[in-house]
């Protein structure tokens, strides 16, 4: 069994994470169900992939707003890709920011649409940074219980 400070500390950090609004608990609760013998790191590994995914398609978002013309097929194709795999792990805050650009640029509205990308890219980078301690911490307690 993992030591009872790290438990607490991993409880204290979820917690945190849906009181925060970065995280649904509902959403991730759910995940945690799928987690089993013939796959105990489900959620961590959904978590790490999202991480990885989401970093490229803000990546790409950026990039395609950076061309001339803009290139509107690929950073719809983008922002639609982040709103389903943030709504998949329960990502709140991602989904919100990604949800009012797509209305931005789907609107025209160009400025907005950037302003609201530069908020997006530093909720992701909020994000990013405390769900890679959450991940290192449930590793930490599954090999702590070994």
């Amino acid at each position: 069994m993992a030591s009872t400070p790290l438990r607490q500390q991993l409880s204290i950090m979820r917690q945190s994470l849906f009181d925060e609004g970065l995280l649904d608990h509902e959403q991730v609760s759910y995940l945690e169900t799928l987690e089993n013998e013939d796959d105990p790191d489900f959620i961590e590994n959904v978590f790490t992939l999202f991480l990885r995914d989401s970093t490229r398609y803000i990546d790409s978002i950026e990039k395609a707003l950076e061309t001339s013309p803009v290139d509107y097929p690929i950073m719809e194709r983008m922002m639609y890709r982040l709103k389903g795999s943030s709504a998949s792990i329960g990502a709140s805050k991602i989904n919100g920011e990604i949800s009012t650009l797509r209305k931005q640029f789907r609107d025209g509205d160009m400025e907005s649409g950037k302003a609201s990308l530069q908020k997006l890219k530093a909720e992701h980078a909020n994000f990013k940074e405390k769900l890679v301690v959450y991940v290192g911490m449930l590793k930490q307690a599954k090999l702590s219980e070994y």
